[in-house]
């Protein structure tokens, strides 16, 4: 691409007149500069390593004398670099044609553990990861996204997923956590997906043409994922225990989900806690203070919560 082009592209401002006019790959990431490349950084240490690495190109938002850097190379002054990157995703994709879609977080969850070995299938967030992702993308791709502003940014053509009532039959909720149904002359035997979350898998395996659903591959879902406790406290095996921890980073899911455990987690005792405010201590004493069956952490994260669990069982292990 030339020099000209992306200065017209970003809106940025070409800072000195380089010997150079076109670059031929775009990056934001070090490792990956080679001859002929642009890069695009903050990060005035990562710049002067991609300019040794044989750049032709810089774009940044800071300043900085420009003295310090190679004349010989393009320097593009933006005001905002994830604005830059945004309108050069715009660009590249425009001439494409190629499927885009605006996810919620439990359709997202459900396309990562189903389809993300897919090669051309995308997950995208943000602009600088973005642009890496996407250096060969091609007509007919999938372009996945949480971030809604951000993907009908650089694909205006982008859909909402929906998700519709989807014609299930046969319906058992073995648990909270599975649930066997009949959907398209086709049986689905206690499938790791709580009831509530049918019509999201449904929709995905119809909008992505997903001939099978891996059983295994569901047991990696985010959501609604139990952590068992021994009386002790100590994690155990799936299912080997009357206890166990659940947690959501997103507020609005946490309320849906305990109100559906309540309904359907009838025979046992269940407790909602709002966790943004408390340390590892705090969330371990609620832990071990309280025999209820199920404890729900609003703004926490599993990871954490196991982190929390093993951290104390190796400290009561080093006292005896």
């Amino acid at each position: 691409m030339k020099i000209s082009s992306i200065v017209d592209i970003t809106g940025g401002k070409l800072l000195n007149s380089p010997s150079i006019s076109f670059i031929t790959q775009t990056h934001t990431t070090l490792k990956k500069v080679s001859d002929g490349d642009l890069f695009i950084s903050s990060n005035i240490l990562e710049i002067k390593e991609a300019i040794k690495r044989g750049a032709f190109g810089i774009i940044f938002d800071f300043v900085v004398d420009i003295a310090e850097l190679d004349s010989e190379i393009a320097l593009i002054k933006v005001d905002d670099i994830s604005k830059a990157i945004t309108k050069l995703l715009r660009f590249k994709l425009s001439n494409l044609e190629i499927k885009s879609f605006a996810v919620d977080f439990i359709a997202y969850e459900f396309l990562e553990v189903l389809v993300k070995s897919n090669k051309n299938i995308y997950f995208l967030d943000e602009p600088i990861l973005s642009l890496e992702l996407l250096q060969d993308v091609e007509d007919n791709d999938i372009l996945i996204s949480q971030n809604t502003s951000f993907i009908k940014n650089i694909y205006p053509k982008t859909k909402d997923l929906e998700i519709l009532n989807m014609n299930f039959g046969n319906l058992i909720i073995h648990s909270i956590f599975e649930t066997s149904f009949l959907y398209n002359g086709e049986y689905f035997y206690k499938l790791r997906v709580p009831y509530i979350y049918l019509n999201h898998l449904l929709c995905i395996k119809e909008v992505f043409e997903i001939s099978e659903i891996d059983g295994q591959k569901l047991k990696h879902l985010k959501f609604i994922q139990p952590i068992f406790l021994s009386k002790q406290n100590q994690i155990v095996e799936y299912g080997k225990s009357n206890r166990f921890i659940l947690s959501s980073q997103n507020k609005d899911i946490g309320e849906i989900e305990f109100e559906f455990i309540k309904t359907i987690f009838k025979y046992g005792k269940s407790m909602k806690i709002y966790a943004s405010n408390l340390d590892e201590t705090q969330i371990f004493e609620i832990i071990s203070n309280n025999k209820t069956n199920c404890l729900y952490f609003v703004n926490q994260t599993n990871e954490k919560i196991t982190e929390i669990l093993k951290k104390n069982e190796i400290k009561e292990q080093t006292l005896f």
